[in-house]
């Protein structure tokens, strides 16, 4: 809705208006206060609130001046005065023998023919201002003028000095004009203000630092990002050469050239700046140049909020050293050496059967320094095939193999920036794959599959691996380089048969959370039972101890104690005998020169029988050396 104020100075003129905006076109769109006022009391007009003014003749070249709001003037039409002439002549007795047209310049310049036309001498005096309209009159009847054809104030005059007068009065045309023309101008008003304010908005709150600089090198526009990145008070007007000289010879080049620069980096102190710079051209020369530039390190800062949102949708790491269940003082030493790894900004390496709570650890160890708020990405490197493995970890652009995601996909890596990415069963990764790693690890960064650019990253590894990376480069299957990159700081994980009583603790704490949760009394173990529990060397650990806790949950009774014979049930279910047939006799196995067996044996030989220094020669742990020995003497 437009709001209007329009000033009258006749109550005809008053009555066309109210009848005109009451018609379709107007009714809805324009909201006016119409008031009845003279030239002479034009001083006590009170316009704000108002988006445009409407007034006559005088009134409208008065207000123009005095108001700061658009003034839109009622236009006087030759048809007007056509018409006031032709009353005049026909209306005044006796007929006038010549008459005079009063008005202002742009209402009275192309009426000279309209005498010719009604066959009566006409005289126009221009008068530009409403104190001179007295003198106008008496300038028209010194010419011989015997009558007056002006506006409302013309017409009062020649009223006042007993001259023949007729007044032009505003057709309904003229007024239809003049609200088409003020809505035409309120809209386009409008729309330059939303426009410019938007601008506004757009400088003043944007988190980059924005100036623009003119041809000359003045700095003209200014936000508080950009004061605030500079530590200045002020930048506007200042010569960009004086107040940022870093800026300037590129600024020139933009100029000269006409062509953009992205991306120039410059070092101001202790900060890191991106700049941008953007001509904008005025027919077809660039007459200034749009600055925009930024803290990288704030970009930095950005980026990891981003990677901390997708960190909120499950990448985050759910356990802490206070949920590792243990009474053990082997384990309270393996944790303290955990927790002052955590501290540090170094790979670290777990190493442990399987079973034993490597990933555990490394959510604990994640928690546990300051990337918690990051990122926790973990991966199975021997879960996937090498190809799927890179592309995960690195991320791909469209188009760069077949089957590709539209749009690409972000890498693991990526995805850890400003955490940790878990690596386990790292020993399982190809040597094709193991040189990228290598890379990442010590340039920072990454390059998509099929992509020409790279990003940098800040993440920290933890591997895991139940086997001997010093045997595996022995054996040519892993990189040195690479394992001295990842075995920084190393964790070992004892098994659970190392741990004293464990076993019956997290057996007990197992047993309270699938009895509890099913609404059922937790039944005790015999001390026979508790016997057989810290006696079994638990190959599969803590994996396996949760095979035996669920198979006893289902098998058990009743609130009795827990049997011997329930519990060993649980550990060695019945199997499936493989049985010879009795007519065809089973040939004797012997071992193939380059078997593992002959690899053993040749290990004891050497060690002089003793097992610890054989599976260390081996590469492997003393009870997996114990395993394969027994396994060997039960074939």
């Amino acid at each position: 809705m437009i709001r209007l104020l329009i000033i009258v100075p006749y109550p005809e003129l008053m009555e066309k208006i109210c009848t005109t905006l009451e018609t379709p076109a107007y009714k809805e769109r324009i909201d006016a206060t119409i008031q009845l006022v003279t030239v002479d009391k034009v001083d006590q007009i009170i316009a704000d609130g108002y988006d445009l003014i409407v007034a006559r003749g005088f009134t409208a070249k008065t207000l123009s001046r005095s108001q700061g709001i658009p003034t839109i003037p009622l236009p006087i039409s030759s048809y007007d005065i056509l018409r006031a002439v032709a009353e005049c002549k026909t209306r005044c007795c006796p007929p006038p023998k010549k008459i005079c047209c009063i008005g202002p310049h742009e209402d009275f310049h192309a009426i000279s023919s309209i005498g010719t036309l009604l066959d009566v001498p006409l005289e126009v005096i221009i008068c530009d201002h409403p104190k001179d309209i007295d003198r106008s009159v008496q300038q028209a009847v010194e010419d011989g003028c015997d009558a007056i054809v002006g506006g409302y104030s013309a017409f009062l005059s020649a009223q006042k000095q007993g001259i023949p007068s007729v007044f032009i009065s505003t057709g309904a045309e003229a007024i239809c004009q003049v609200f088409d023309e003020a809505i035409r101008i309120t809209e386009v008003t409008q729309a330059r203000q939303l426009r410019n304010e938007m601008y506004r908005t757009v400088i003043q709150f944007s988190q980059e630092a924005i100036l623009y600089v003119d041809r000359n090198g003045r700095i003209i526009i200014e936000n508080p990002a950009a004061l605030a990145l500079t530590n200045e008070k002020c930048l506007k007007a200042r010569k960009l050469s004086e107040t940022l000289p870093y800026m300037y010879a590129s600024f020139r080049k933009v100029i000269e050239t006409g062509q953009e620069i992205m991306g120039e980096i410059h070092k101001q102190n202790d900060q890191r700046i991106s700049i941008n710079y953007t001509p904008i051209f005025v027919k077809g020369n660039a007459g200034g140049v749009l600055i925009f530039f930024q803290d990288i390190t704030r970009i930095q800062k950005l980026e990891a909020t981003i990677r901390k949102n997708l960190s909120d949708k499950g990448l985050r790491a759910k356990y802490h050293f206070e949920d590792v269940i243990h009474e053990s003082a082997i384990m309270d030493l393996t944790i303290e050496r955990a927790r002052s790894y955590a501290g540090t900004s170094s790979n670290i390496m777990l190493l442990g059967e399987s079973g034993t709570g490597k990933e555990l650890f490394a959510q604990s160890i994640h928690n546990c320094s300051s990337r918690k708020d990051g990122p926790f990405v973990a991966i199975n490197c021997a879960a996937l095939p090498e190809n799927l493995l890179e592309s995960e970890l690195f991320g791909y652009v469209q188009g760069a193999f077949t089957g590709t995601n539209k749009g690409g996909k972000i890498g693991l890596f990526e995805v850890a920036h400003g955490g940790t990415l878990f690596l386990d069963e790292i020993s399982e990764v190809s040597l094709n794959l193991q040189s990228k790693l290598l890379r990442v690890l010590q340039e920072r960064e990454i390059r998509r599959i099929g992509d020409d650019r790279v990003i940098s990253i800040d993440v920290r590894i933890i591997c895991a691996t139940n086997r001997n990376l010093k045997q595996l480069v022995t054996e040519g299957v892993f990189r040195q380089d690479l394992m001295y990159r990842l075995d920084v700081l190393r964790v070992f994980l004892p098994p659970l048969r190392k741990r004293q009583n464990d076993a019956l603790i997290i057996f007990r704490d197992m047993m309270t959370s699938y009895f509890s949760g099913a609404g059922l009394p937790i039944p005790e173990l015999t001390p026979e039972s508790e016997k057989i529990l810290l006696s079994y060397p638990f190959y599969g650990n803590v994996r396996e101890l949760r095979n035996i806790v669920e198979r006893v949950s289902v098998l058990h009774p009743s609130e009795t104690p827990i049997t011997a014979e329930e519990l060993n049930l649980a550990i060695s279910p019945e199997d499936i005998q493989m049985d010879q047939d009795p007519h065809i006799p089973e040939p004797p196995r012997e071992p193939e020169p380059d078997s593992e067996y002959i690899r053993i044996q040749a290990a004891l030989q050497k060690c002089n029988g003793n097992q610890s220094k054989a599976a260390r020669e081996l590469g492997i742990d003393r009870s997996t050396l114990w395993r394969k020995l027994k396994k060997y003497k039960q074939d």
